[in-house]
């Protein structure tokens, strides 16, 4: 069998290797959730226009019930990615708890196609 590892090694150095934190929310009060909603919004609405957020919503299980959050950030390190995720109203409010995950994108792909004439954009 020859050796594979210099192709693997060219293969891995073309590859993004572009790091984002993932901040994990499970519910410790489901109580309180609705009455953080907006604050949560306004949050992470500000975060994406700072370009720290890469994307952010709920999770569901297979029977379609909400099961948690996800958020990705846009950040450098782990430090400021779960500074940001202690502010999250939900988990400063004791509401939620979160945990981080740093996740390295090597492969992918994604396509955006924007119509000038009537401004409406997909995603796929």
């Amino acid at each position: 069998m020859p050796d594979e590892s210099a192709e693997v090694e060219a293969i891995k150095s073309k590859m993004l290797q572009k790091s984002y934190y993932l901040m994990f929310r499970n519910v410790l009060d489901g109580s309180r959730v609705p009455g953080l909603m907006l604050d949560h919004y306004r949050w992470l609405i500000g975060l994406e226009k700072q370009g720290k957020v890469f994307a952010s919503g709920p999770m569901f299980d297979k029977d379609g019930e909400k099961s948690a959050g996800v958020t990705v950030f846009s950040t450098e390190t782990w430090e400021e990615a779960e500074a940001l995720a202690a502010e999250d109203p939900f988990c400063a409010s004791g509401a939620m708890e979160f945990s981080l995950k740093r996740w390295q994108i090597n492969e992918g792909r994604i396509n955006i196609a924007v119509d000038f004439s009537d401004s409406t954009f997909s995603i796929g």
